[in-house]
């Protein structure tokens, strides 16, 4: 179970009071260690000040000891220092403490070279910092030491510590505060972006987040939000578009076979005028189920169900298979259906997709070429690395203002002669779709009265 809490101000606060603190602490410690070793190298200048003093005014007697000038100074009577011996003999004391003690010259004290510095601990529990050094006069080695209380130390780096202990809760504490407001004076965008977005429905999608500042983070996320609702405003206005056009389409075949089936109740009539009547209800009930299976089509494209399965394909021999299926529809017509495919080309494409394609555009060149026209085939190579079939048209055209649209579903150049065709608007979207499909690209070009060309591009193997 996680102890965090779960407003998001709330932890970024908690997680920047934790960083704060931990970059306290360390900075606490850094300035206690820096502030110790400031005051310890204050001191071991003392020291290093009252050996050059004693050196100074030190004196070996032939006999032996040492004698040290001006002893009735005041200095001396307030420094702790020693004098021994090569051999470990103290020759001179003057301490200004009572009932404390050294340990003798130590192996480490003797062997070093220059001064040696230690801090120690006496048995009276007072803190002392010991200089020791090597000096020679007239051939013969002494041993100086010098002696400093570290109580002074001590108590100023406690009282330091303890402005520490005092100053970092307070810091900590106001840090927290200041985070705090820091942070829901920086979320407040969030906020107002949260209670925008609960406003926004399907009734008013054209709604977008504010943008405050587009550089920022936020910003970018409001931006993102933004482009989202953008999509899904044109999805939703699309699915809208399609139902509604759906239904119109459906209703008309429905609406043809009710009004036929009315008007030949009317009446008793022979078996060849019921006949007609069947025949035309047959016919409006084909139309009928020729735009459902569409529609079932786009709606599987849309759902991402329908299965790709691309295969080496020689378009050749594909396209005059294609052509022959539907030669039927042209030789109604008169007309005559060329292809021209000097050579055998071979892509990577899905077969019913790529037929399905294919039969659309060739219906609606038959549907919109007059009759006794020809209608050209082309298959051949860019110099891209593609492969292209084209079917070219002399029917009468698509203006130019209706070229961006001509793909789109339920889209008619014509609306009242492509329902006398037996148009649905569906054929060029579903030839887009299934050539997007498969990795390839449908593109178009029409004048009007010039016919149309429509351009199947796919990638060779």
């Amino acid at each position: 179970m996680s102890f965090l809490p779960k407003n998001v101000r709330t932890r970024l606060t908690l997680w920047y009071v934790l960083a704060l603190t931990f970059i306290l602490i360390i900075y606490a410690s850094v300035s206690i260690s820096l502030v110790y070793i400031n005051l310890r190298n204050n001191l071991d200048d003392q020291l290093q000040q009252d050996y050059e003093i004693v050196e100074n005014l030190m004196r070996v007697m032939p006999d032996g000891s040492v004698k040290i000038e001006s002893e009735d100074d005041p200095y001396f009577h307030e420094r702790w220092f020693q004098i021994w011996s090569s051999d470990w003999k103290m020759l001179y004391e003057s301490s200004p403490f009572t009932g404390k003690s050294l340990p003798s010259i130590s192996r480490e004290e003797e062997s070093t070279s220059g001064f040696h510095f230690q801090s120690m601990q006496l048995n009276n529990n007072v803190r002392v910092r010991i200089l020791s050094g090597k000096i020679n006069i007239e051939g013969k080695w002494l041993f100086i030491r010098l002696v400093r209380s570290e109580e002074r130390l001590w108590n100023e780096l406690s009282g330091f510590i303890r402005l520490m202990l005092i100053a970092l809760p307070i810091a900590i504490f106001i840090a927290g505060f200041g985070g705090y407001f820091l942070t829901k004076k920086f979320l407040s965008p969030i906020d107002e972006m949260t209670a925008k977005v609960r406003k926004i429905g399907e009734e008013n999608l054209k709604e977008r987040l504010p943008v405050i500042n587009p550089d920022d983070e936020l910003g970018n996320l409001a931006h993102v939000f933004n482009d989202m609702l953008e999509r899904i405003q044109k999805s939703f206005e699309r699915l809208k578009r399609f139902t509604s056009d759906a239904a119109h389409e459906l209703r008309t075949p429905l609406t043809a076979i009710r009004s036929i089936g009315e008007v030949g109740l009317q009446d008793y009539k022979d078996a060849k005028h019921y006949r007609e009547i069947i025949g035309s209800m047959l016919e409006e009930n084909r139309r009928l189920t020729h735009l459902v299976d569409n529609l079932l089509f786009l709606s599987r494209a849309d759902a991402k169900t329908l299965d790709k399965h691309l295969i080496k394909l020689e378009l050749k021999s594909f396209t005059q298979e294609t052509v022959e299926f539907i030669q039927a529809l042209a030789e109604e017509k008169n007309q005559i259906i060329i292809i021209r495919a000097e050579k055998e080309i071979t892509v990577i494409a899905d077969r019913a997709l790529l037929k399905q394609a294919l039969l659309n555009l060739l219906d609606n060149a038959i549907k919109y070429s007059p009759e006794n026209s020809e209608i050209i085939v082309s298959v051949d190579t860019e110099h891209n690395n593609a492969a292209f079939i084209e079917v070219k048209d002399n029917g009468p055209g698509i203006p130019e203002e209706h070229h961006e649209k001509i793909f789109e579903r339920f889209y008619r150049v014509d609306k009242g002669r492509s329902r006398e065709m037996g148009g649905s608007g569906l054929g060029l979207a579903i030839a887009r779709w299934a050539v997007t499909a498969q990795g390839g690209k449908l593109t178009m070009e029409s004048k009007t009265g010039e016919g149309s060309s429509f351009r199947i591009t796919l990638t060779l193997t």
